[in-house]
């Protein structure tokens, strides 16, 4: 049978609570020394976690059209977060890899966004965050496999 339409729209405003509070947490620590929006932040850190890839597999990852990425890419680049380098199998294709310096940008600002987190779930322990984590992860992956779908 599924959820109820009524629980189906709760949990859409929940995720929009979420989505804004995100954006709360990234604007309190995003250090503008870049010049930079803060999504990039967030497109560093897909580049940090997937490593060396393709600017079109960035895109797929993010549910986003792939000249979102490249402006960003681009711009990321020009502040040395990320390398651009041809690939050797496919002259056409870029790959993307983080520089050293936007490992260490990217590590700061999760920690920062860490210790917010962690002072605001102060009375939560491990288990309950992880179980927390645990539906998150849940629910990104049925919505995402609808989406792909």
């Amino acid at each position: 049978m599924g959820p109820s339409e009524e629980q189906s729209l709760e949990l859409i405003r929940q995720l929009r609570m979420l989505n804004q509070i995100q954006n709360a947490v990234r604007m309190r620590f995003w250090d503008d020394d870049f010049g930079l929006h803060p999504a990039a932040g967030a497109l560093l850190a897909d580049v940090v976690a997937r490593g060396e890839c393709r600017v079109s597999d960035l895109a797929e990852h993010r549910v986003v059209d792939t000249s979102v990425v490249s402006r960003q890419i681009a711009q990321l680049e020009k502040v040395g977060l990320v390398n651009r380098r041809p690939s050797p199998s496919d002259g056409r294709v870029a790959l993307i890899s983080p520089t050293e310096r936007g490992v260490e940008v990217l590590a700061g600002w999760k920690r920062k966004q860490a210790d917010l987190i962690r002072g605001a779930l102060d009375g939560w322990d491990d288990e309950r965050l992880a179980s927390a984590n645990g539906v998150l992860r849940d629910l990104v992956a049925a919505i995402r496999g609808t989406l792909e779908a």
